[in-house]
């Protein structure tokens, strides 16, 4: 058996990742599938307790073992890694990501920041992309004003590098704006990738149950 591979990526930092990706891993969870979520390179961390990734392991259905690299500065990894000196090793943490799926359904990896953020002076999080083949890729972005710009710059770019995005979720923003609940029809003008579902603001375990969620949920067994 080898798991199906998620990656979650964004147009951004703080639009709601970890959020969407905490409330897939407990979907899976309630529904019995092997399942874990790591995030292998994360900034702005002060404990393990309140990490990303913290939170990604304690959603997961089974336990895997504490890796990846925590930063301490809340900036750009690539700024947070030469400010600690420290070195992104993304070759091994591809091996360690690709070592858990012979042993589960799902492994889903969160990304940090945005799908073109500097990890490394030559790496974005897009080559670390490519060199974990994700089975699907999914581009979460905040529906809100600029977004539509922010998508579409995205999506062409990943494109020139040969990723392939599955699908788009928009999250509802903190404070909405007279664009909110418009961009999703507005970017289906503009682009092929599908808009899978716009989700509520809401807890992960409520948004684990939502019916926005089933849809992504379904798009990813696809």
């Amino acid at each position: 058996m080898t798991a199906r591979l998620v990656v979650i990526t964004g147009t951004g930092t703080e639009i709601g990742k970890t959020h969407l990706a905490e409330a897939i891993l407990l979907a899976w969870k309630a529904e019995g599938a092997r399942s874990a979520g790591l995030k292998p390179i994360e900034s702005g961390v002060k404990d393990e307790a309140g990490s990303d990734a913290g939170r990604l392991r304690r959603a997961s259905s089974f336990h895997v073992k504490p890796f990846g690299v925590a930063l301490e500065a809340p900036v750009s990894p690539h700024r947070a890694a030469r400010a600690e000196g420290v070195t992104l090793p993304l070759g091994k943490l591809t091996a360690e990501v690709h070592a858990a799926l012979p042993d589960a359904d799902f492994i889903l990896v969160e990304l940090p920041g945005g799908l073109f953020t500097p990890l490394a002076e030559n790496a974005l999080n897009a080559d670390f992309a490519t060199r974990l083949r994700p089975d699907v890729l999914l581009l979460v972005a905040p529906d809100r004003l600029g977004v539509l710009h922010d998508v579409l710059a995205t999506t062409r770019a990943a494109e020139a590098a040969s990723l392939r995005i599955r699908g788009i979720v928009l999250v509802a923003p903190e404070r909405s704006d007279a664009s909110t609940g418009t961009n999703a029809a507005d970017l289906g003008a503009y682009t092929s990738i599908p808009v899978l579902a716009t989700i509520p603001r809401a807890t992960p375990t409520a948004l684990a149950a939502d019916p926005a969620l089933a849809v992504i949920l379904a798009a990813i067994r696809r």
